[in-house]
């Protein structure tokens, strides 16, 4: 028999948001390391043994059987802090006992429905970009919070038929069938996790834009460097869009220009100015220049400045200047 974390651990670890696994006694057996990072913790295994409920209220914890599957409360942070949380509960019917998945996005203490709406006032552009980001925030949850929970609920099930097959003594030919739903399931989920991030990445949302920028660095082939003095969250919509503008130049970087490496530097002072600075060929023309023109277009919804400036035998650097409204 397979433990919950055999059978979650290639499932959890595709969804960005924190999420993590009870046994029949609500102790966390499994978590994801973005469950680690939202609660302050250095590796997955430090919550392992922890009460994986969310409390209510101060000491009280909510139900287990008869839980709602989605609810508002808090969990403890490792500094001993309170975090706001909304969560979804997924029943697990295992052969040693029943047990629970639990998925976790922040929580801005009011709901949808009671949350007041955005302000009309401002610039066009300012409001045109919070208008974008938040159409992409609310996708993504979508996307997170219903088909990525019920893919994964639709693989831990898979998952467990597979386990009680494979314990019979003749192979069964349903087995074979099992095999290739469990891995169409597992496209699905990646595939998911693929257009979320594309809208809202996780990261971002969770810990803001110098943490989403140093997860973005690895995704690269060649080494991409990433330095500032970026310590404090910005607004939502400077956020988003400079994440995709750093991604963007990183694209025409490594794609278009063959960079071997790139330096992203964010530094905050009376404006966020960021610069991504790479030692490939200089931009073209004609297809080669659609990334840059992406770049402009991110830059001036923000009502930045931008510059792009080649050094031959250097290479290229693009420079954002934008903006924050405090």
């Amino acid at each position: 028999m397979t433990s919950i974390a055999d059978d979650l651990g290639s499932i959890l670890d595709v969804i960005e948001q924190p999420a993590w696994a009870v046994d029949a006694d609500h102790r966390v057996s499994y978590a994801n390391p973005p469950a680690a990072a939202f609660t302050g913790h250095d590796r997955p295994s430090d919550l392992l043994g922890t009460d994986g409920r969310p409390e209510e209220h101060p000491g009280v914890r909510s139900p287990t059987r008869a839980d709602p599957s989605r609810g508002r409360g808090t969990l403890t942070h490792a500094d001993g802090s309170l975090l706001p949380v909304e969560w979804s509960r997924v029943p697990l019917a295992r052969p040693d006992g029943e047990a629970a998945l639990y998925v976790f996005r922040t929580s801005t203490g009011t709901s949808a429905a009671t949350r007041e709406p955005p302000k009309e006032e401002g610039p066009p552009r300012a409001l045109a970009a919070q208008a974008h980001t938040d159409r992409c925030r609310t996708a993504a949850g979508t996307l997170q919070h219903g088909a990525q929970e019920r893919l994964a609920s639709v693989l831990l099930g898979l998952n467990l038929a597979r386990e009680r097959l494979g314990g019979q003594s003749a192979p069964s030919p349903a087995a074979g069938l099992l095999d290739d739903a469990v891995r169409d399931a597992e496209e699905a989920l990646a595939q998911v996790r693929e257009v979320t991030a594309a809208l809202y990445p996780g990261v971002l949302g969770l810990r803001g834009l110098p943490a989403a920028l140093t997860a973005l660095a690895a995704q690269w082939p060649v080494p991409v460097a990433v330095f500032g003095n970026l310590r404090q969250r910005l607004p939502d919509a400077v956020e988003l869009h400079t994440y995709f503008l750093v991604r963007e130049a990183l694209a025409r970087a490594v794609h278009g220009a063959r960079a071997g490496r790139v330096r992203v530097v964010a530094e905050l002072g009376p404006d966020l100015v960021v610069t991504v600075a790479d030692d490939g060929t200089a931009p073209g023309h004609g297809p080669d220049s659609a990334p840059l023109a992406a770049i402009a277009d991110r830059v001036a919804v923000l009502d930045g400045t931008l510059s792009v400036r080649h050094a031959p035998g250097e290479g290229t650097t693009v420079r954002a200047v934008i903006p924050v409204p405090y």
